[in-house]
């Protein structure tokens, strides 16, 4: 699968118009949401070893990317609400969503939610209370803030206003706390870089504990873009997951 084939569209949502990237095919669907500050380009080396017979949409989030930057807050709640919207427009209840890290965060709140997706992936997913309450008690928010705005100003065309009212939410609001986890009833895949240093692979378990029937692939050697680092083995991961041979 090529990515420079794919198809620029905009679904127009309550909140703004979201810009996503269509592979469309026969087989099943699948949405991809990005990390933090990033973009569908994020995906651009991963669909490579896809096979072209899925129906893929890379998605930018609100704030990022081609989608609009509006005026407002940029809790997770608000991108689920787009996303939400998204999927209603595109008819796409029947997909499953690939999100990595803050994406992996969006998603999971997805399938707290009563609304309807054929399974989750949640790669290196941002988001559990559990490491927030960690940087408050050991007095590194600020530092973690800081952090977070120096990568998120790395991509070409982020918003500085953006980037800091998303990150200053972030660790105020929507956390995924182990009793939100619970509530997720749909089939779940969990992805994590055996050396992520982003979001520790300890969180992992903790993820796995709470959510019921979910299972836990460890990438070895790869850090928190497992997808980029390790590109084949999570595609082999993903097919698996969704019922895809590639014989």
């Amino acid at each position: 699968m090529d990515y420079d084939t794919f198809q620029d569209e905009y679904s127009y949502t309550s909140l703004g118009a979201l810009h996503f990237k269509h592979h469309p095919a026969d087989g099943e669907k699948l949405v991809f949401i990005h990390g933090f500050g990033a973009s569908t380009l994020a995906w651009k080396k991963f669909m490579e070893f896809l096979p072209d017979n899925l129906d893929v949409y890379l998605v930018d989030l609100l704030g990022h990317g081609g989608s609009d930057s509006p005026d407002i807050d940029y809790t997770v709640s608000m991108q689920f609400q787009v996303l939400r919207e998204f999927f209603s427009l595109r008819n796409s209840g029947d997909s499953y969503i690939f999100g990595h890290s803050y994406g992996g965060w969006v998603a999971a709140y997805y399938a707290t939610q009563p609304y309807t997706c054929k399974g989750i992936i949640l790669e290196d997913p941002a988001g559990l209370k559990e490491m927030f309450d960690k940087l408050h008690a050991a007095g590194r928010v600020e530092q973690e803030k800081e952090r977070l705005f120096r990568e998120a100003m790395k991509e070409a065309g982020n918003d500085e206003k953006v980037m800091k009212n998303m990150i200053d939410l972030s660790f105020e609001e929507d956390h995924l706390t182990t009793e939100l986890l619970s509530k997720i009833n749909r089939k779940t895949l969990i992805i994590w870089g055996s050396n992520d240093t982003m979001v520790p692979v300890e969180y992992a378990k903790v993820l796995q504990g709470h959510i019921r029937g979910s299972s836990l692939s460890i990438v070895q050697n790869a850090g928190h873009i497992p997808h980029y680092e390790r590109p084949k083995e999570v595609a082999d991961l993903l097919l698996k997951f969704i019922g895809y041979s590639r014989s």
